[in-house]
């Protein structure tokens, strides 16, 4: 078992005085907090410390690298974005799955990953379900899957069961962990293939997340999100940067935008929700206009289209 006690002396003084753990530290803590090397009251101790502090850049890059152990490594697909799911619906209608398949039929590959339920939100795995849209069993079947039609659906338990461990500690914690920021990072293919799209919930968290896409080399489009979800909130759309690995620069591909015009879900139940993203996948009720936008910059950044306008006038002849 992994001596934690000198890590939990330097992250545990609390907000002012604690100290970040560097890069090696961090790696080796997270590895070993993934293989069940920490035991139980030291990993609360850890988790509870990492939560007051907040995760420095140089921890979060480490934790990571440690976390890379885990994970597949699948090599590149073309055109292929990987979107997380891991908060749900509390008060407005969950949209992520309605992205991923719109994205899906205007030909990006998507990989969508995220937990299987949550008892105070409603989940895309839910809404999934819902729509006969069953998870792979495992991993070999989500690449199979993508290979095959372009499209995959993994809840973390599948993809990562060492990290579903540390999410679920929430719920005897009661607060979320390092494990929940990590998470909505992650990719099953090699760090430089796809683009991850990703969102904060906090305003100091996007330098951070933006920095570690560019330590990792990785493409990403950074957004705030909407309650937790990659979404743009259709009632205050936030701007989106795009973080490209060949430049190791960052711009702001979208702009704030306005409010959504169009009519919106009528609440956030699950049969509802299904019902109006019909709608929407069928050409009988409009896409939001924050959504639409956030569709055009994930059809550019995934290059199916060199500009945005080639890639809207392309979704207004689909009808879309």
């Amino acid at each position: 078992m992994m001596d934690s006690k000198q890590i939990i002396k330097e992250i545990g003084r609390g907000k002012l005085h604690a100290r970040h753990l560097d890069q090696d530290t961090a790696t080796a803590l997270y590895r070993a907090m993934l293989s069940d090397e920490v035991d139980d009251l030291s990993l609360g101790a850890i988790l509870i410390a990492l939560r007051i502090k907040g995760e420095g850049e140089e921890e979060l890059l480490g934790f990571y690298r440690g976390l890379e152990d885990f994970l597949p490594q699948w090599p590149a697909l073309p055109n292929t974005l990987i979107i997380p799911s891991y908060n749900g619906a509390r008060r407005q209608a969950n949209m992520t799955p309605l992205l991923a398949l719109l994205l899906h039929k205007c030909g990006v590959n998507v990989f969508l990953h995220g937990i299987h339920c949550d008892p105070t939100r409603i989940t895309s795995a839910e809404i999934f379900a819902a729509m006969d849209i069953k998870p792979a069993r495992d991993i070999a079947e989500s690449y199979q899957q993508m290979l095959a039609t372009g499209f995959s659906f993994m809840t973390i338990d599948t993809l990562c069961p060492p990290l579903a461990k540390q999410l679920d500690l929430r719920w005897h914690l009661g607060l979320r962990n390092s494990a929940h920021t990590l998470a909505k990072l992650i990719s099953p293919f090699v760090a430089h293939a796809g683009v991850r799209l990703s969102s904060v919930s906090h305003p100091e968290y996007l330098p951070k997340v933006i920095q570690f896409f560019r330590d990792i080399h990785a493409k990403a489009l950074v957004s705030n999100g909407c309650e937790g979800e990659v979404y743009l909130n259709p009632q205050r759309p936030s701007a989106i940067h795009y973080v490209n690995n060949e430049g190791s620069d960052t711009s702001e591909i979208l702009p704030r935008g306005i409010p959504a015009q169009t009519p919106l879900a009528a609440n956030k139940e699950i049969a509802t929700t299904v019902e109006w993203m019909q709608g929407v996948l069928n050409q009988k009720c409009p896409i939001p206009v924050p959504l639409r936008e956030q569709i055009i910059s994930c059809l550019v950044v995934c290059e199916r289209f060199p500009t945005q306008s080639e890639a809207d006038s392309w979704l207004t002849e689909q009808g879309y």
